[in-house]
């Protein structure tokens, strides 16, 4: 099995944890958005070939624009997309932006409502 470690980052930090990953040789994995009552947060997972996972934690709020990474993982721009339009988090210096339009739902940034929202 292998370990995992979270490490706590601001959002400000991404960038320059993204760089350092990439140099010290992993690869981007994943990156998520989970929100609960409490908080909403990012994580952003990277791998080395020799299976080892880190991930950095960014505690975020619906509005918030976090500094793309695509310019250094270049998958990462979907990702990024798909937390803009479902959980209203804004992405900038993306090296693709589809404004939104990733994904079409009933409700624009579905995933962001809380149960008080809907009453």
């Amino acid at each position: 099995m292998t370990d995992q470690t979270f490490n706590p980052v601001t959002v400000e930090e991404i960038v320059d944890h993204s760089f350092k990953y990439a140099n010290d040789g992993y690869r981007l994995i994943q990156i998520h958005c989970t929100k609960t009552p409490e908080e909403m947060f990012i994580i952003y997972t990277f791998e080395k070939l020799d299976l080892s996972c880190e991930s950095i934690k960014a505690n975020v709020q619906v509005g918030d624009t976090v500094q793309s990474i695509s310019k250094i993982f270049h998958p990462a721009f979907l990702y990024e997309n798909e937390i803009h339009d479902l959980y209203g988090v804004n992405f900038s210096g993306m090296i693709v932006d589809f404004q939104g339009t990733l994904y079409e739902t009933a409700v624009k940034q579905a995933f962001s409502i809380t149960a008080s929202d809907k009453e």
